[in-house]
């Protein structure tokens, strides 16, 4: 991953480059234009006293909205205002007295960890995913046919996956609110519905699927996590 380098102080910017290959030096402007960030993954403003706080506050703000990429400060200027003005902004954080190399360990952990993030969710969608127009479930390139019913409850729990849907949440999408809802009726209907997607899972990955986890008393889980 490339780190855009935004300092008047040339010389201080390729002392970081040359210590951080991935590093590149982006043109030494106050006014940030869009071409400036294509290239980058990722910002190090480095704060000193020719930038003003409304200049490095318009290169977050605009950084964000034109690639929407991680940003970090570096400043010599301890003034708790700006620092709390730059985190409101959503900088992902401030560098006091660091050296080179703590600025680039910091900057490259948190952007593994981003990229771990990204690439998990990544493997999770390909994991699953919905077609509305066919009614349909694909599991890992699987595509499994599924009754109306059947595919707004899985949608519904694919919408809070990882969380707990409750027996009430599940029958009101299919039977909706006029039915007595904590009656046996739509807990059991839920259960039958449940019952027959899970069959169909195991039936198209030979039984080493199981999606849908029964949370005692409460309802279902999605879950996508191994």
């Amino acid at each position: 991953m490339r780190v855009g380098i935004l300092n008047t102080e040339k010389k201080s910017s390729e002392t970081f480059i040359s210590y951080k290959a991935s590093g590149c030096l982006v043109e030494n402007k106050k006014v940030v234009e869009e071409k400036d960030l294509q290239d980058i993954d990722a910002l190090l403003i480095c704060k000193n006293q020719t930038f003003s706080v409304v200049e490095v506050c318009e290169w977050v703000i605009k950084g964000k909205m034109y690639r929407s990429i991680p940003i970090w400060i570096s400043t010599t200027e301890k003034q708790a205002e700006e620092k709390n003005i730059y985190l409101q902004l959503g900088v992902c954080g401030i560098f006091e007295d660091y050296t080179i190399e703590e600025i680039d360990l910091a900057i490259s952990n948190s952007l593994n960890a981003m990229k771990s993030t990204q690439h998990m969710k990544l493997k999770e969608e390909s994991m699953l995913q919905l077609d509305p127009l066919k009614l349909s479930l694909n599991v890992n390139n699987v595509t499994i046919s599924l009754t109306k019913s059947e595919y707004y409850l899985v949608a519904l729990l694919y919408e809070h996956k990882e969380e707990v849907c409750t027996y009430e949440m599940l029958a009101e999408t299919f039977l909706g609110k006029d039915i007595e809802l904590l009656g046996e009726s739509g807990q059991s209907r839920v259960a039958n519905i449940v019952c027959k997607i899970r069959a169909k899972i195991a039936q198209a990955s030979d039984g080493k699927k199981e999606l849908i986890k029964t949370i005692r008393s409460r309802g279902y889980m999605l879950t996508l996590s191994k």
